[in-house]
């Protein structure tokens, strides 16, 4: 565990600021459209297409990560310098989401408990970390007995959301080992480029 924390708590450690950048970025779209069209009978629907372009571009910054670190993982691996841990990708993720899981569990236990004062903190400082999905799970609600009732009000929604950042990063991390390419600026330069990196280590 020393060893890995050597290695890819850089890593972790980009993947929660990049969380943090784009969760600020994202509160700031949903409220500009949120206000923009608070007269709108549409408004909701706009500021869902907003909020799921901020969560786009968020995977999109996650899986450009986790595929260079696998790529650069691939050459070591095959100069023998590590085992291959095909599922690094989400352990990776799982790490930097420390901080929305124990948001979600704690959530969790205000609603259990019932504590309102408790849950609107917890609530705040959760959409906060990921504010990406703000627009989402303010603009959905789902029908629970005879009321409809916006996702961030429940709490298993909050740890949903940590789920699409962790997939996204095991099967980046994964395709990055195997040095498959689904955009374009996955060169063979940056292949080249980890593959001198590692044999200078």
């Amino acid at each position: 565990m020393k060893k890995f924390f050597h290695d890819y708590s850089y890593n972790i450690v980009k993947m929660f600021v990049n969380q943090f950048a784009i969760s600020i970025f994202g509160v700031s779209l949903t409220l500009a459209t949120t206000q923009a069209h608070i007269e709108s009978s549409g408004f909701d629907t706009f500021t869902l297409i907003v909020s799921i372009l901020a969560v786009i571009f968020y995977l999109y910054l996650i899986y450009t990560l986790a595929w260079e670190i696998g790529a650069k993982d691939k050459i070591s691996v095959d100069v023998g310098k590590k085992n291959y841990r095909p599922h690094l990708g989400i352990l990776l993720s799982l790490f930097a989401n420390i901080p929305n899981i124990l948001a979600a569990i704690i959530y969790a236990i205000a609603t259990i408990l019932g504590s309102e004062p408790m849950l609107f903190v917890v609530r705040l400082i959760a959409t906060l970390l990921q504010g990406m999905y703000f627009g989402i799970i303010t603009a959905v609600s789902i029908p629970i007995g005879d009321a409809y009732i916006q996702l961030n009000s429940l709490w298993p929604t909050f740890f949903i959301m940590v789920l699409p950042a962790m997939l996204t990063s095991w099967l980046a991390y994964f395709l990055g080992h195997k040095n498959f390419r689904i955009f374009s600026f996955l060169s063979r330069k940056t292949l080249e480029e980890n593959s001198n990196k590692a044999k200078l280590k």
